[in-house]
């Protein structure tokens, strides 16, 4: 599996209308949606925001190119250890490359079944944090099962499997920039503490997911 960090318009736009104004984890808009309302107004077009892509990057003087070089440099400097870490945590090996689509929006989701997720360029000196957080996700995805979506209920499954991002914070500290730790969402608060406190006892990724399955309403 490998990392290809790439810029497509189409995507950005795509992001900020979809993903700008709500999330499933938070319900309020980014502060790039906000900008994006102030200029072009509720309901916005996709026209709108491609002109707003453009006058975006144009004043906030962000080079595409050069972030898009620079995620890759940055990344390649954990990449083979993050893997074999999280490898080792899940027993898998993720099944196809991956894209990094870069998005002006401060929101990155992601898409297992099309093998992409999104980079903020508000965050280039974070963007590690972001891709180590999302390919989280994927090891997840692949590591605990692909039904259990379906078996838990797309609700549940989101909470533990975002709360599970934890564990970034204690098995791959290292890889993480300085100084930055995977926050996570403020209403996963007690599932992740929960899992910190049997992670210190039992490092088996599947024993825990089955405790959290147990334990979690």
């Amino acid at each position: 599996m490998k990392i290809y960090f790439e810029y497509s318009k189409e995507k950005d736009i795509w992001c900020i209308l979809n993903k700008g104004k709500s999330s499933q984890n938070s319900p309020y808009p980014t502060k790039v949606y906000e900008e994006l309302v102030k200029n072009c107004g509720e309901n916005p077009s996709s026209q709108d925001v491609s002109s707003f892509i453009d006058l975006y990057t144009s004043v906030n003087k962000i080079n595409i190119s050069e972030q898009l070089t620079n995620y890759e440099k940055d990344w390649n400097l954990v990449e083979d250890e993050y893997k074999k870490r999280a490898e080792s945590i899940f027993g898998v090996t993720l099944p196809k490359d991956i894209i990094a689509y870069l998005t002006v929006n401060n929101r990155c989701p992601y898409h297992i079944r099309d093998n992409y997720f999104f980079v903020s360029t508000n965050n280039q000196f974070s963007g590690r944090r972001t891709v180590m957080h999302e390919l989280w996700h994927f090891y997840t995805w692949y590591g605990i099962g692909t039904d259990e979506e379906k078996r838990l209920g797309l609700q549940k499954y989101n909470d533990l499997k975002e709360a599970l991002t934890v564990l970034l914070n204690i098995e791959c500290k290292d890889l993480l920039p300085e100084g930055f730790v995977d926050m996570g969402y403020p209403q996963h608060k007690e599932i992740r503490e929960k899992i910190v406190q049997y992670w210190a006892q039992d490092k088996n990724i599947k024993n825990l997911w089955r405790f959290l399955v147990e334990t979690s309403v």
